[in-house]
């Protein structure tokens, strides 16, 4: 649903708080993609690259190689997102995706020690300090948008590379093709603008570029739910429109993000088009903590204005 916002409510949400507008870049030069973004887009990766791009990031998180036992192993669901046939091989980073892999007909172990992803499990995490679970962090963006830091007042930060971020976007503006196509799966390319953080809860909203090209922006929210101090669950936020979404990791796509905000657990997203139309949207606290759509308001009602705000 849509609705106008009078200039006392829109002074009330910003209240100098929300970021300045950002121009959207005109015909920029796509950055290259990462292997792990490579390799699920069906390119033919050496597994070697993958692992030394977990390797900077994720020092002391095992990595587990594994192979195909079945007939075909369906993996499209999650990161490969594609098909396998019997012996063919890919990596797994962590016992848990490990033990994701194995249930899609694969055997994985350990690239150091050998050992299968629930032996690895099973093996007791070190206490954390003071036997206190991370409480809310601050965030900060490093290496020109390509990494978010995670810092906590006792216990270790958490360097986290977005490259292998992931949402699956539909009514897409292929870039290459320069058409509309039903449904695309876009890599993170970097952070734009300034991440946020509930307060409440400790859930960090990130707002990404996945795509530009003619003037045009193609955003998403990732949210970060932090699980310890060196993990986490990545969310994505779901703007509405037409279809039903075909599963969690699908959305309609946002303009150029200008700015957000939690408040009170709910997160304020303010995006817009090149010609200065905005629009506000509003997720309440939800199933999970991407938050369901609640709403928004056209904020600048310039041409263009009527798209931003999902029917």
């Amino acid at each position: 649903m849509a609705f106008k916002l009078t200039f006392w409510q829109i002074s009330l949400v910003f209240s100098g708080t929300l970021l300045a507008s950002l121009p959207p870049a005109a015909l920029a030069q796509e950055e290259p993609l990462k292997p792990t973004a490579r390799y699920a887009l069906g390119e033919a990766v050496d597994l070697s690259l993958i692992i030394a791009e977990w390797r900077d990031p994720y020092p002391d998180i095992p990595i587990f190689t594994c192979v195909c036992d079945g007939d075909s192993c369906n993996h499209t669901e999650r990161w490969p997102l594609r098909e396998f046939n019997r012996y063919q091989s890919t990596v797994a980073l962590g016992p848990f995706n490990a033990s994701y892999t194995e249930e899609q007909g694969f055997n994985c172990f350990d690239i150091v020690t050998g050992q299968r992803p629930n032996a690895a499990a099973d093996i007791p995490p070190e206490p954390e300090q003071d036997g206190q679970e991370p409480g809310i962090p601050t965030v900060s963006v490093l290496d020109e948008g390509a990494k978010l830091r995670l810092d906590w007042s006792e216990g270790p930060s958490n360097t986290i590379d977005i490259g292998g971020w992931n949402m699956n976007i539909l009514d897409a503006l292929d870039c290459e093709a320069l058409e509309i196509v039903p449904e695309k799966v876009m890599f993170a390319r970097r952070i734009i603008g300034e991440p946020t953080v509930d307060s409440n809860t400790g859930h960090v909203a990130v707002p990404i570029l996945l795509n530009e090209c003619v003037e045009t922006q193609q955003t998403g929210i990732f949210v970060v739910e932090p699980q310890g101090f060196e993990s986490y669950a990545l969310y994505r936020a779901q703007v509405p429109g037409d279809r039903n979404f075909p599963n969690e990791f699908s959305s309609y796509p946002l303009d150029s993000i200008s700015g957000i905000q939690y408040w009170d657990s709910s997160l304020l997203v303010r995006h817009g088009s090149a010609s200065g139309a905005e629009a506000i949207l509003l997720f309440r606290p939800g199933v999970t903590p991407a938050g369901e759509f609640a709403g928004c308001g056209v904020v600048s009602d310039e041409e263009g204005a009527d798209r931003l705000c999902p029917e």
